[in-house]
């Protein structure tokens, strides 16, 4: 009964802290299109919010189905391609903005969807709000 309830009190904190999420970067506005060669371009703006500056940031780029399809019970979505490359403005300070593009010429370009995040060496995968995401 005792580690029933630490276990409740470990997930309920885990949901606390999940709900007070952090985004450390904004997409102001992106776009996502096949270009005339058949490559998959996604590019736009970053916003840092982080209140440090953040050194080299990557954008990532997936192109994935648009419909999830479920495999076992776990939510899957088939990819058709990924990518990705380094932010323009290499030290993006606080406050600053900067402009991406990433590619990929993906297996499919029918039926699917853009998917886009953002990493750097000192943090995996950085918190962004990303619009239509």
């Amino acid at each position: 009964m005792r580690r029933v309830v630490v276990l409740m009190g470990l997930l309920l904190i885990g949901l606390v802290q999940a709900q007070g999420t952090v985004y450390k970067l904004r997409v102001s506005e992106w776009s996502c299109a096949v270009n005339a060669s058949g490559m998959m371009v996604a590019k736009g703006t970053v916003v840092n919010q982080s209140g440090q500056t953040l050194n080299n940031v990557r954008i990532n780029l997936r192109v994935a189905d648009k419909q999830v399809t479920t495999v076992n019970g776990v939510p899957n979505r088939r990819v058709y391609g990924t990518n990705s490359a380094p932010i323009a403005v290499r030290s993006l300070a606080n406050g600053a903005r900067s402009r991406f593009e990433v590619q990929v010429k993906p297996s499919q370009s029918r039926n699917v969807q853009c998917q886009i995040w953002f990493r750097s060496p000192d943090i995996v995968q950085i918190p962004t709000r990303v619009p239509g995401q």
